[in-house]
């Protein structure tokens, strides 16, 4: 999208999107000849800032923070897990690209990080798996609207999983944090996944028994 598209998503004026490059609280755009053009990594890192204003840190405050450090936990997250570009997702998933942008856009997957536009290897599979739903006939709305609906919730279970964390760990040294989260995070994923598999499984159970018949 060019930086007027992008100023108009996100409520901003022309001038302040461009302003905020110069600070450098924004990564610069990609070149296709003379045109700029930005994504979405543009746009999540421009609603950050956006949510870290209106907690009350200056500009000033954003700009010391994008220009610091990694901090290890985060380091050790990005790190553990092999990253692909747009184009990988596109080649690997058997989606279209459109079908993939339309799944970024709805925010079912995000890049790593706001600044540098790679997904997590993780993502891959969540694609694969779209797209054999829609092979076997679900409709592609109707699935988008499930995915949707889901992520919101899953999002605020991440939250109180982090909450949790930050109560029991949030005075730990940093590195003591980074290994608790390395071995927190799979465990606490499979948990959940295993649970919506045995709910998922109930609730076809009740259909059934119900007299009611699958597709």
């Amino acid at each position: 999208m060019r930086v007027e598209q992008l100023a108009s998503r996100a409520e901003l004026s022309v001038d302040t999107v461009r302003y905020y490059q110069k600070l450098g609280l924004l990564h610069p755009p990609l070149k296709e000849g003379r045109v700029a053009l930005y994504n979405e990594s543009h746009a999540h890192r421009l609603e950050e800032i956006r949510n870290l204003s209106e907690e009350g840190f200056s500009l000033a405050q954003i700009q010391s923070l994008a220009a610091s450090e990694p901090h290890p936990l985060l380091q050790s997250l990005n790190d553990a897990t092999e990253s692909l570009s747009l184009g990988d997702l596109v080649n690997a998933s058997s989606l279209d690209e459109d079908m993939v942008r339309l799944a970024i856009d709805a925010g079912l997957i995000r890049p790593i990080s706001p600044g540098n536009n790679r997904f997590a290897s993780s993502t891959l599979p969540m694609l694969r798996a779209g797209a054999d739903l829609l092979d076997a006939g679900v409709p592609l709305d109707q699935l988008i609207q499930l995915a949707i609906r889901h992520a919101e919730h899953v999002e605020n279970v991440a939250k109180d999983a982090v909450a949790l964390f930050a109560e029991h760990w949030g005075g730990a040294p940093s590195t003591s944090q980074t290994a608790a989260v390395e071995d927190i995070v799979p465990l606490v994923t499979d948990l959940v996944a295993e649970h919506f598999r045995q709910t998922l499984i109930e609730q076809v159970s009740r259909h059934v028994l119900r007299g009611n018949d699958l597709p």
